[in-house]
């Protein structure tokens, strides 16, 4: 086993060696958790990358390996993926999630971005695959800058990125479709469910790439401020709570939201990308009655 450098972490935030720190947990320690081989970035990821972090939050180290085969450090527990392993270890009273993944794997999402790009089509990239760009992209380098930054280059980030947004819209759609034939309760679960689709929709539109519920309601307030920012950001809790609503209004609530980040899409120049991939499912939404190309 090749455990790295303590100089590797000086890059990390400073706010993330005072949380260390306040947890009594030394950079030696850390440091003997990833098993690294030469060439090999280990990146730190996550929500202590992002600086989204809270005292709940695991610290996320990722390492982008050239080899195969297990290497789960002592005591750990895998949860094993399509993309490799990831394992819980426990320091002090902190978790460290230390995720392995292939290189050659990132490459292969690689290549399917670029297809949906080329394409000018909805990527169906699900949480996995969204969490491994946005880890790569956003994650802190600490050890082999150039061979991350070479793999760096080869994720069309735009592209993901609009996907996200594309597919995100495109299920909300659905969901809200769906309340007109159902009956409660699985009519308010679709409610539910359209709005949050339609809050990763916005915020993967002016935002970074978003795949679950964990940041919706900060990402959502601190993106709101922006003058060209949809209007479902500003009315994050209304949107995912619609539900409380008469179903009737809470579907127009939903589809008015709709609506405008639709339009947001046709003026900016910027979201060209996102509406292309769209245009193939404007025909389903006619039933709405409301502009969507």
């Amino acid at each position: 086993m090749a455990s790295v450098p303590v100089s590797a972490f000086a890059a990390m935030p400073a706010a993330v060696h005072a949380e260390l720190a306040r947890r009594g947990i030394g950079l030696t320690e850390l440091a003997a958790v990833p098993d690294l081989r030469p060439g090999e970035p280990l990146l730190l990821a996550g929500s202590y990358a992002t600086g989204e972090a809270n005292p709940t939050s695991d610290l996320d180290l990722l390492v982008l390996t050239t080899e195969s085969g297990s290497r789960a450090p002592a005591g750990s527990s895998n949860h094993p993926s399509i993309f490799g392993d990831s394992y819980d270890i426990q320091l002090a009273d902190l978790t460290v999630n230390l995720e392995y993944v292939p290189q050659s794997r990132f490459l292969d999402l690689c290549e399917a971005v670029n297809s949906a790009r080329d394409g000018c089509e909805v990527g169906n990239f699900q949480s996995l695959e969204l969490r491994l760009a946005q880890r790569v992209s956003t994650g802190i380098g600490l050890t082999s800058p150039d061979v991350l930054a070479g793999l760096r280059d080869q994720l069309d980030y735009p592209t993901v990125r609009a996907s996200a947004a594309a597919l995100s819209f495109v299920m909300a759609m659905s969901l809200l479709e769906d309340t007109q034939v159902l009956v409660p309760p699985g009519q308010l679960l679709m409610l539910r469910g359209a709005g949050e689709w339609l809050l990763r929709a916005a915020i993967n539109t002016v935002g970074p790439i978003t795949y679950d519920t964990k940041h919706l309601f900060g990402r959502a307030a601190r993106l709101a401020g922006n003058p060209q920012a949809p209007t479902a950001l500003a009315d994050a809790e209304q949107l995912v709570f619609t539900e409380r609503l008469p179903v009737a209004e809470s579907v127009a609530v939903l589809l008015d939201h709709a609506e405008d980040l639709y339009r947001l899409l046709t003026t900016d120049p910027e979201h060209r990308q996102i509406l292309a991939m769209l245009r193939p499912y404007q025909a389903g939404w006619r039933w709405t009655g409301r502009l969507f190309g």
